[in-house]
């Protein structure tokens, strides 16, 4: 028997339901690994054309495993956060051989990239198991509806509990979705609130007390760590000097310019100004130059103009150094 909580927001999500690419009656696990995966630390609209392009590109699990990864990594380009790719093939290679896809909790947090959400969106969107994925807007909707101001992971326990015991017997996929939209939607990460919107606002005791700005309380981040860089986009015959970074550590398998925390001496270099770049705890500065060398660059390698437009993996930090190759004839 469905709860006057449940009656409210699945009548409120019939209507409003976003339209988005991955969102089907039965997607497959498949389907729902690789939305989840690419929505993390995402915007839904950056990841609309990027998951349409992923699939034409491998439609099924099998047809990534056979993905070369620097093929998979100049799709992922623009998108950020290259690790997800890294993984989603790993895990493509580890299930290619097997006869279904993993369903229980155990199996799927076995498998790389997946964690404690990608697993539950996995089981309650693709299998309709019973299982919340806690998120945040599922921790915005709890923290609002309850007045708490327990920090999110601390809460992830009570709110996992709270959120399936109004389940109840509610298909998984649609709740879960149902509560997705509501967060994304009407219980707003930035900004008030649409509570005149909301379904749920009869629940919310932080609505009640006009306090919903309030909720959640904010946690203090750690302050970001700045580095300056000079990088070179360096010719020769022609080409540029890029070279591929190591496969651990930040930008790991990408490639790169030549940059260095200190300027080179070099002759015949024009400057080309400046541009920044914001990781999760680091702050890029950087000054451009660039001009033609003699000199080889141990460890770079040249490519031309349509290799590096086309064909390798250059995360967007340097994109400042794309866009200026974009325009030289």
């Amino acid at each position: 028997m469905q709860s006057t909580f449940c009656n409210l927001l699945l009548s409120w999500y019939k209507k409003n339901a976003r339209e988005l690419p991955w969102r089907k009656e039965n997607p497959s696990p498949y389907e729902v690994l690789l939305s989840e995966t690419m929505l993390q630390q995402t915007r839904v609209e950056a990841v609309k054309e990027y998951y349409h392009k992923f699939l034409l590109a491998y439609p099924t699990l099998e047809a990534l495993s056979k993905a070369k990864e620097d093929d998979l990594f100049h799709l992922w380009q623009g998108l950020g956060y290259y690790r997800r790719a890294e993984n989603l093939l790993k895990t493509a290679k580890i299930l290619q051989n097997c006869k279904d896809f993993p369903v229980s909790k155990e199996e799927l947090l076995k498998l790389p990239g997946i964690g404690e959400y990608t697993s539950s969106a996995i089981r309650a969107i693709a299998f309709h198991e019973k299982d919340i994925a806690i998120d945040g807007n599922f921790y915005r909707i709890y923290s609002r509806l309850n007045a708490s101001s327990l920090p999110f992971l601390k809460a992830k326990k009570v709110m996992k509990d709270y959120f399936m015991e109004k389940l109840g017997d509610v298909d998984p996929s649609t709740f879960n979705q149902a509560c997705m939209d509501l967060g994304e939607l009407v219980c707003l990460p930035n900004g008030k609130p649409l509570c005149e919107n909301c379904p749920l606002s009869s629940f919310c005791f932080a609505h009640q007390k006009g306090e919903e700005t309030s909720y959640p309380q904010k946690e203090e981040g750690k302050e970001k760590r700045t580095e300056h860089l000079y990088v070179y986009l360096l010719q020769k015959d022609g080409k540029y000097y890029l070279r591929k970074r190591d496969k651990k550590g930040l930008l790991s398998s990408l490639y790169e310019f030549p940059n260095f925390t200190s300027p080179l001496t070099l002759s015949n270099v024009t400057y080309l100004g400046k541009s920044h770049h914001t990781f999760t705890h680091l702050y890029w500065e950087m000054d451009w130059y660039a001009g033609e060398t003699l000199k080889e660059l141990p460890s770079y390698s040249l490519y031309s103009k349509e290799e590096i437009l086309n064909v390798l993996a250059i995360p967007s930090a340097f994109r400042f150094g794309i866009n200026k190759i974009k325009k030289e004839k």
